[in-house]
């Protein structure tokens, strides 16, 4: 994150991205910078790309309402955690990581298009890199808080969702549904033992769950319109959904029997445990928003 918060800092990325920009302008009709953006969200993960909007907005702060629509579509997961966790990891095949990849990158590129249809084609602009050994400074600075506001979410989000597991169980003898803690939380993907269809994990990876959601929110340092965002991901998630089955009747790619047999994760199961490590996580989420202020 601090690698790529930096790249816009510097303006590397919107020189590196311009080859392409020239071409894309037409079709996706962003600026340069945003554009480098859009590129740099759909490979680092989830967080990446409310990062360096935030990064854009610092330098324009008029123009807020412009920022929370480029994030419908500046959001994507890594494509290493999609071929490592999910390919290898659910699958035990990286051809079904990648299909669930470009499933996710093609419907943020179709979202984008049709979000910007009325914007008209930028013209060309002359860029020139510019560094400074402050920028360093921040960059890790602002990664360094970033990674809080990251981890602490994760931990308290499974926490709840275990202790509801626990209760659930304990009172009415129920299971939350693999499902729904896929929702909640998108490493839960990866657990109980339950393996869904691609085209549902790709919506799932698309959408990438109420965590990384709140994480996006508490990241971003321009208003964000939450409705908006979570509707305009659950749309997108279908049309990521919609792609995967398109490339599955193409390639006639099946996952393999033996994909199905994989060892679950070891969960925390002590109700007392799952509680004060919740609280802990509370507040610590409270501290790092007293920190943000400041």
């Amino acid at each position: 994150m601090a690698f790529a918060t930096l790249i816009i800092k510097t303006n590397i990325g919107e020189v590196t991205a311009t080859p392409l920009w020239y071409i894309a302008r037409y079709i996706l009709r962003l600026d340069k910078k945003t554009f480098a953006v859009f590129v740099l969200s759909q490979i680092g993960g989830y967080p990446v790309g409310v990062r360096l909007l935030s990064e854009l907005y610092g330098n324009d702060p008029d123009n807020s309402r412009s920022y929370s629509k480029h994030l419908c579509y500046c959001y994507n997961s890594g494509p290493a955690f999609v071929t490592g966790i999910v390919g290898i990891g659910v699958y035990n095949d990286v051809t079904a990581g990648i299909i669930v990849f470009i499933s996710c990158l093609t419907a943020n590129f179709l979202a984008a298009v049709v979000m910007n249809v009325r914007n008209t084609a930028f013209k060309p602009y002359r860029t020139e890199i510019g560094f400074s050994s402050s920028d360093i400074s921040a960059s890790l600075i602002s990664a360094a808080r970033a990674m809080l506001n990251i981890i602490l979410p994760i931990l308290l989000f499974n926490c709840v969702t275990e202790l509801a597991g626990y209760l659930l169980h304990a009172v009415f003898n129920m299971e939350i549904p693999a499902f729904l803690k896929a929702v909640t939380e998108i490493t839960n993907i990866k657990t109980d033992g339950v393996i869904f269809s691609l085209p549902i994990t790709s919506a799932l990876i698309s959408f990438g769950g109420l965590c990384v959601i709140y994480q996006i929110f508490s990241l971003a340092d321009f208003k964000v319109n939450k409705l908006y965002f979570i509707f305009s991901r659950i749309l997108i998630s279908a049309v990521s959904a919609g792609v995967c089955c398109l490339l599955l009747q193409i390639t006639g790619y099946k996952p393999a029997a033996d994909a199905f047999a994989y060892a679950t994760d070891t969960l925390l199961t002590d109700p007392l445990l799952l509680m004060c490590i919740a609280a802990m996580t509370f507040i610590l989420l409270k501290c790092t928003e007293k920190m943000k202020k400041i």
